[in-house]
């Protein structure tokens, strides 16, 4: 993705408020001799890949990403594809965490039934998330989720569910399954939502919904958005910012990216550049933290 892209997303979010560094209580401390590869969660143990950065400093608060994958992508393909590592320019730990599988053999985040605010896979966050900061110095001001499908869907969800941790999400071509989140979802959450209109996998009305979710669980229903048409670029991505000064502005892109690997029609794909995308959308919610911090 080309830098003029990257520079015109930030500049829609440079009306961020400032948000003040927290460190994790694993700030000071030893890391451990490799990162760890589970946690229990409900009596089961749950895997997860944990990418800490070389030169990893316990001195220094790194961002926590949470990297969610799909209904038939693992933990392992995602990592490689979404291309969130090679677009991070600060100290920063990655957590891709495995699905279980539903009983149609393709992965799930969820049981069926499951509430709305009560989500299976929301332990799954809460104990990695207390893993982490217990282990490495995370900043717990700058932790993160990221998704694609259902992975989307699931970082939507959570956004709406945890919203008094997460300081954003940036999601593409999922929904969310959050139920009047004006009265529903906790705290406030900066989000990047994307999606291709012609996605035939994942509406995008259903896109749609987890934006106006988002600006519901924001207080910003019904605000004017500031509109920046980005530059033409395969895949094109359109932007609209809703949210300038509450630091938990949201975010709405469409991008036009049809083709997938070897070149079939695919507009559920994951468009060439989106995991640098969403890192800059969510370094630039933690530029007035490390501010703050120097």
């Amino acid at each position: 993705m080309p830098a003029r892209f990257l520079a015109a997303l930030a500049a829609l979010l440079l009306w961020a408020a400032p948000a003040a560094s927290r460190p994790s209580e694993g700030c000071g401390r030893a890391p451990p001799p490799s990162p760890p590869s589970s946690v229990e969660v409900m009596g089961r143990e749950r895997a997860a890949i944990v990418a800490v950065p070389e030169g990893y400093d316990p001195g220094t608060p790194h961002r926590l990403v949470f990297a969610f994958h799909g209904r038939t992508d693992d933990a392992a393909r995602v990592r490689r594809y979404y291309g969130l590592e090679a677009g991070a320019e600060g100290p920063a730990i990655f957590v891709y965490p495995q699905a279980l599988r539903a009983a149609d053999g393709r992965f799930a985040w969820s049981d069926p039934g499951d509430p709305p605010g009560a989500l299976r896979d929301f332990a799954l966050f809460d104990a990695w998330l207390a893993r982490l900061a217990a282990d490495y110095c995370v900043d717990l001001a700058q932790v993160h989720a990221v998704g694609h499908s259902l992975g989307a869907t699931f970082a939507n969800s959570l956004g709406c569910a945890r919203g008094d941790v997460l300081a954003g999400v940036a999601s593409l071509g999922g929904g969310i399954v959050a139920r009047d989140p004006a009265r529903t979802c906790r705290g406030r959450v900066a989000a990047l939502v994307v999606h291709n209109p012609d996605d035939h996998l994942v509406p995008v009305r259903e896109g749609e919904r987890a934006r106006d979710a988002f600006l519901a669980q924001n207080g910003l229903a019904g605000a004017h958005p500031e509109t920046a048409a980005l530059p033409s670029h395969p895949p094109a991505y359109d932007c609209e910012a809703t949210g300038g000064g509450t630091g938990a502005q949201v975010v709405w892109c469409e991008h036009g990216q049809d083709t997938g690997s070897g070149g079939r029609w695919y507009p559920h794909v994951w468009p060439q550049g989106a995991g640098r995308a969403a890192m800059a959308f969510l370094e630039a919610l933690g530029e007035g933290a490390a501010a703050a911090a120097d």
